[in-house]
């Protein structure tokens, strides 16, 4: 099990969320057209390796079933509702979103659906944040993921995420009731996608990181949250570069010691 892996399990358990809660099942009157694309979903979770082919095939299976306006949208909103209740798929939804981008039923493109589904949660923040923690936290990571992995037809990032995801990671750091899952969110997302956002507004992360050292500086942060703050304020040191195997390892053992104390 990978660090990222073993910490989202670790905090899941700390705030009562099990992975088979996160398994979602779509609703409404499509859904024996959906189950076995829920079947591939649940599936690429459970074996990682294989991923690429169940990703074709999900494409195949969606192309095959999504045949109006309708189910094109129930399909996007169950890949949706399955990446924000579950962080440990949003990468491999992201991936799938980013396939299927372009895939078009009476006029209207996967994509626009998707952003649009982003765009009405963005705008709810406050509200979800307020009603199901983790289900904000896994908004705010898929957020991050499809901005890292998808492009425009000019293979260009969207950069219209740009600032909702700035937004999201100060108000991360600024958490005062989810502390350190906020932390260790805000933190493996600026170590995917900090490099691409400092690109896009280099001044907005200026005043991010400098959120993130005021924070790692303040005795009253938990020895956890400090850690993860400091492993990302070097790694930005670092030109967003990987560190050296010694200095990963370091906070490797360092973040897996704080977690399981």
């Amino acid at each position: 099990m990978d660090r990222t892996t073993f910490l989202l399990t670790t905090l899941h358990i700390s705030l009562g969320v099990s992975q088979e809660e996160a398994i979602v099942a779509p609703a409404g009157p499509q859904r024996n057209r959906m189950d076995r694309l829920l079947e591939i979903l649940n599936s690429m979770r459970n074996n990682s390796a294989g991923v690429d082919d169940q990703l074709s095939s999900f494409m195949e299976e969606a192309q095959t079933s999504a045949q109006s306006e309708e189910t094109l949208s129930e399909l996007v909103g169950t890949i949706y509702s399955k990446a924000l209740s579950d962080r440990s798929f949003a990468a491999t939804a992201a991936k799938l979103c980013d396939k299927m981008a372009l895939f078009m039923v009476e006029g209207t493109k996967f994509r626009s659906l998707l952003l649009n589904m982003l765009q009405k949660d963005f705008s709810r923040r406050e509200e979800l944040q307020a009603s199901d923690v983790e289900r904000w936290l896994g908004f705010i990571t898929f957020l991050c993921e499809v901005f890292g992995t998808m492009r425009s037809s000019a293979g260009e990032p969207f950069r219209v995420l740009v600032c909702p995801i700035y937004t999201c990671l100060r108000e991360l750091l600024e958490s005062p009731d989810v502390k350190e899952d906020a932390v260790l969110c805000c933190s493996m997302e600026l170590q995917s996608t900090g490099r691409l956002l400092e690109e896009q507004l280099p001044e907005m992360m200026t005043e991010l990181l400098a959120a993130a050292r005021d924070k790692m500086l303040c005795p009253a942060e938990s020895r956890l949250t400090r850690s993860l703050l400091m492993e990302v304020i070097e790694l930005h040191a670092h030109q967003w570069t990987p560190l050296e195997d010694l200095t990963t390892q370091y906070y490797n053992r360092t973040i897996q010691k704080l977690t399981t104390a």
